[in-house]
């Protein structure tokens, strides 16, 4: 029986989204078409297969409207290997920007990259399309920042599509928005020159839909940002603890800052504790946000943290949950991206897109150990380089990594892997833990983003 993923992808303005249902992924990203300045872009997607047995695939793109404009069978994939899609090179791929459906026979998990010649970002594929969803942090010059949203109609039925839009608990007045998708359609929301909204202000939006939805954010800089794009999903709910496995001040001229949003219904006390020991308490009433700024709480040096982000009530009121964000950006330059901060761990993940020497890219794996004992963590990965097929068995990279504790595991310096591979990796552990995955070219120059960062996957 097929199960199907979601995907939202696009060329020239290139959109990606990927919901998953039993097996249905979405990816969504947004000009009018795909809500961010420059292009045009091209969207590159993996998919990994997490069960047991070689998975069937295929993949049908449909435009804004919903209408198929393009169907294709992915190679048959192999347990643990993954299938690699560069939209450019497809044959009769049309070009706009689009939404898709992957239906797979196996479980499976994907990746989507997208870029022009100078910005790019990446995003996962959606598990779990839902009917609200939240978005903790809408721009509209927000010292020279923006915000966009890629909506996508994750079901076969038509879906009436509402988004409000906050200042702290307060809904703002004239802002909202309201349209309706047909099954598999998808639109652009974009946030510049908003009515209601006023600059260097914080805002944040709630969709909410008729029938299933995925939906990607994208933050665009312009001015002194020009070029800088970071990406992620919107989320379905949010925990009382989120944990960040990657936080840097002036690591090597890389820094984050950890956003939390309050999406309770009362006000709350939010804590962030990094792993060097030091922490720093805000209150937050529903809807409202924060950021911490992680490059001036953190040392400025050549390590990394971690860190856990904890609402802890308000007595009498009981926590409320939150939802966590993770910028990276370096200094002098024009690399950023965003990843999601993570609401529980497992034991063993999975990672769709890692590589070494990859037309000069590389990827890390950050993992975080949230147990409750050392940690050793375990890497296994399958792929292909120039030489073919790349398989190599699970080997420990990291020993004993203490409670709270995070690690970097670099492909570039790894000798089992051969230069130019490109393919998926699955992480294992004898304590839960959390992954986050970075991607960078390394040899380009300032005025660029070619930075992307994902969220690993846990493996069911």
């Amino acid at each position: 029986m097929l199960q199907s993923r979601w995907i939202m992808l696009a060329l020239l303005a290139l959109v990606a989204s990927l919901a998953i249902a039993p097996n249905n992924l979405v990816l969504a990203q947004p000009n009018s078409d795909s809500g961010v300045p420059g292009g045009p872009f091209s969207t590159a997607f993996r998919v990994q297969n997490l069960g047991s047995s070689n998975a069937t695939c295929t993949y049908s793109v449909y435009n804004a409207s919903g209408t198929q404009s393009f169907n294709s069978p992915l190679p048959s994939i192999n347990p643990g290997t993954s299938a690699y899609v560069y939209t450019p090179s497809v044959t009769s791929f049309p070009s706009g920007v689009f939404s898709a459906v992957i239906s797979c026979d196996q479980p499976v998990a994907a990746v989507v990259n997208y870029s022009d010649n100078d910005s790019g970002d990446t995003f996962v594929g959606i598990s779990s399309p839902a009917t609200k969803l939240y978005v903790p942090g809408v721009y509209d010059n927000y010292y020279n920042y923006y915000t966009s949203l890629r909506v996508m109609n994750a079901s076969n039925s038509t879906n009436n599509v509402t988004i409000k839009y906050y200042d702290g608990a307060t809904e703002i007045t004239g802002a909202q928005d309201t349209f309706t998708l047909s099954p598999n359609g998808s639109r652009a929301v974009i946030h510049e020159n908003r009515t209601g909204f006023v600059n260097n202000k914080i805002y944040s939006a709630v969709i909410e839909g008729s029938q299933p939805l995925a939906a990607v954010v994208q933050i665009y800089g312009k001015g002194p940002y020009d070029q800088q794009l970071y990406a992620y999903t919107a989320f379905s709910g949010g925990a009382t603890k989120a944990y960040v496995p990657l936080a840097m001040s002036n690591y090597y001229g890389y820094d984050t800052a950890t956003s939390v949003q309050n999406v309770g219904t009362t006000a709350t006390q939010v804590k962030i504790t990094y792993s060097n020991g030091t922490t720093q308490t805000v209150t937050l009433s529903s809807g409202a946000s924060h950021t911490f700024l992680d490059f001036n709480l953190l040392p400025s040096a050549n390590s990394t943290y971690s860190a856990v982000v904890e609402s802890i009530g308000i007595n009498p009121n009981p926590a409320q949950p939150i939802i966590v964000t993770v910028n990276e950006s370096r200094r002098g330059s024009k690399l950023a991206t965003t990843y999601e901060g993570f609401s529980s761990g497992a034991t063993t993940w999975v990672a769709p897109i890692v590589m070494k020497n990859y037309y000069n890219f590389q990827s890390s794996i950050t993992c975080q150990n949230i147990g409750n004992a050392p940690a050793n963590i375990s890497v296994a990965f399958k792929g292909e380089a120039s030489g073919g097929p790349v398989n190599i068995p699970s080997q420990v990279k990291v020993s004993n990594l203490g409670v709270n504790q995070s690690a970097a595991i670099l492909q570039q310096f790894d000798s089992s892997l051969p230069s130019g591979f490109i393919g998926s990796a699955e992480i294992t552990s004898n304590q839960n833990i959390i992954c986050v995955v970075n991607q960078s070219n390394q040899n380009v120059g300032t005025t660029q983003d070619q930075l992307y960062a994902y969220d690993a996957l846990i493996k069911p």
